[in-house]
């Protein structure tokens, strides 16, 4: 992947984050790091058992 697409992701993804944890809201940070947690097991065993997502959505 490309080094300056994941900087901004990054990037985004924290700004995302701050301004939604300085709005008060339902969402705190403990539930940030859980979502984000579960997502990255998804994303792991993605990879480990590669995954079509393709196939998966009947695009394929």
């Amino acid at each position: 992947m490309n080094k300056n697409l994941v900087l901004a992701v990054l990037t985004s993804f924290i700004a995302v984050s701050a301004l939604l944890l300085s709005v008060r809201s339902p969402i705190t940070a403990e539930s940030l790091i859980g979502y984000g947690a579960v997502l990255a097991i998804v994303a792991m065993a993605a990879v480990e058992y590669r995954i079509d997502w393709k196939r998966i959505f009947g695009r394929g």
